[in-house]
């Protein structure tokens, strides 16, 4: 098959790396529609987060050097970054895809967002007309397996997210939230998502908000906003300083930090890919500066090794649905074209004896039955095709075609 997958995550490189490789909405857009005009590439999915970026390409395998695509892209040298790349192909990248949208893969195992993030990577490249059939049924079904298990395993906490197991490390540092001031640079998911926790873990909660912004905005109940512009005014009085924003600029520099008049011990933590954070802020005595790599993955206790277990079966059972599809994606029409012959031949039969009826009611009544009946054959001809290895089920296509023309 022609799935492919280039990617770099969390396993395999730091933030350091991993932020050179991140692409905003409208990058991710520029760089879709560029790869879709090359010869031989049928559709592609780009999905970037704080942990990972991975380009899902439908095409005639073995014709592009992916890499070295991305790291022109990005303007850095191939020989440099291509260990810290992977490519799967075929089965390989679609279990991968599968496992990474039900959070398998993630540092939080489980972990709520990376279905969101999976979701809105299909509907962006959508929207750039780059998801070809393929991949769109691919997604859709790596999506309704994710949901599934979530329904019926428990691999972490209800709606665990990175600002979730950030906070929750801060705790066991033993570092007080509770009364403690805090400033929450952006206010997109994951800034609402830092805010909300803070306000539940007792702690007095300022978020950022752009100018620009109009209409209303919406920030978690309890929180106090003020403009983007004002962070450096509120940051002196501030105990912690979390940064979650999807700008490719920083929020925090060191220089403007030196201006402030910091009097205290502060913490910092960066929760963004690019970094929102100029590292170099760790240079300032009074600063404790944590990013995502800081927090590390969860350790795995034997509830969620059986859950990782179920989840497996699961998500073999979701792949096999896919590649189903996948065999006989091509005796789709075939089906089609039998069901509407099968209606039409009932519809014939029964005319007869709609004649009774008035002609405008025999007309709908005849319409009605019609598209049922093609709808009742060709579920029964996906259901044989279920039961069937993919030569037999092409035999008996090609048996109930003759059989109605």
């Amino acid at each position: 098959m022609g799935v492919q997958m280039i990617g770099i995550d969390h396993s395999l490189a730091e933030i350091e790396v991993r932020e050179k490789f991140s692409f905003t909405k409208s990058q991710a857009a520029v760089l879709m529609k560029k790869w879709m005009a090359y010869q031989g590439i049928y559709g592609i999915v780009l999905l970037s987060t704080c942990n990972r970026m991975e380009i899902y390409v439908n095409s005639e395998s073995g014709i592009y050097d992916y890499c070295k695509l991305l790291c022109e892209e990005k303007g850095v040298d191939k020989a440099e970054y291509r260990p810290f790349f992977r490519l799967r192909d075929g089965k390989e990248a679609v279990r991968h895809l599968f496992e990474t949208t039900a959070g398998l893969r993630s540092l939080i195992v489980g972990e709520d967002q990376i279905l969101t993030q999976v979701r809105e990577a299909l509907s962006r490249a959508r929207e750039e007309y780059a998801a070809d059939r393929v991949l769109e049924v691919l997604f859709r079904q790596a999506v309704t397996t994710a949901k599934e298990i979530k329904s019926k395993v428990l691999l972490s906490k209800p709606n665990l997210s990175s600002a979730g197991e950030a906070i929750a490390c801060l705790k066991k540092k033993n570092m007080t939230l509770s009364g403690k001031k805090c400033l929450v640079i952006g206010n997109g998911v994951i800034g609402r998502l830092t805010a909300q926790t803070l306000l539940e873990e007792g702690a007095d909660v300022t978020v950022t908000v752009r100018q620009y912004h109009r209409g209303i905005v919406d920030i978690p109940a309890g929180a106090v906003r003020i403009d983007y512009g004002k962070r450096y005014e509120a940051l002196p009085d501030c105990d912690y300083v979390f940064s979650a924003t999807s700008s490719p600029n920083l929020t925090v520099t060191k220089a403007a930090l030196e201006k402030c008049g910091l009097r205290r011990r502060q913490i910092f933590v960066d929760l963004a890919v690019p970094r929102d954070m100029e590292p170099e802020i760790r240079g300032i005595s009074s600063i404790i500066l944590y990013d995502l790599d800081d927090f590390g993955r969860q350790d795995i206790s034997p509830e969620i090794k059986n859950g990782l277990d179920r989840a497996s079966l699961l998500i073999d059972r979701g792949m096999e649905e896919f590649f189903s599809w996948y065999e006989c994606r091509d005796l789709i029409p075939t089906v089609q074209r039998i069901a509407d012959l099968t209606a039409r031949d009932l519809c014939g039969r029964l005319e007869k004896p709609f004649r009774r009826v008035e002609r405008e009611q025999c007309r709908e009544l005849l319409l009605a039955v019609e598209n049922s009946e093609s709808k009742v054959t060709a579920r029964l001809l996906f259901a044989l095709r279920d039961g069937l290895d993919t030569d037999t089920f092409r035999e008996c296509l090609e048996i109930l075609e003759r059989k109605f023309t």
